[in-house]
């Protein structure tokens, strides 16, 4: 069973895990990224498993600015800095 991370669209996630399911890729783990706290997300991170078990932890949202063009702790912590 190999591994597989992806970074895609968060409005494409039924498509990418009915694709992953029917490749035989169970989604394992899940996080979503919105521009702002009060947005709604524009992106999704997806860890999948060839031939894992059915059961996924969706982990806590990934903030990415604290204002406009501040970004927020956890970004930077990201980032380096």
């Amino acid at each position: 069973g190999g591994h597989v991370y992806m970074v895609h669209r968060a409005d494409r996630l039924c498509d990418i895990v009915s694709a992953m399911r029917s490749r035989k890729i169970e989604p394992k783990r899940m996080r979503l990224v919105h521009p702002f706290a009060d947005k709604e997300p524009n992106m999704v991170l997806i860890e999948g498993l060839r031939g894992g078990k059915s059961r996924m932890t969706v982990e806590k949202p990934l903030v990415v600015y604290k204002e406009q063009g501040v970004y927020t702790d956890e970004i930077l912590e990201i980032y380096g800095y």
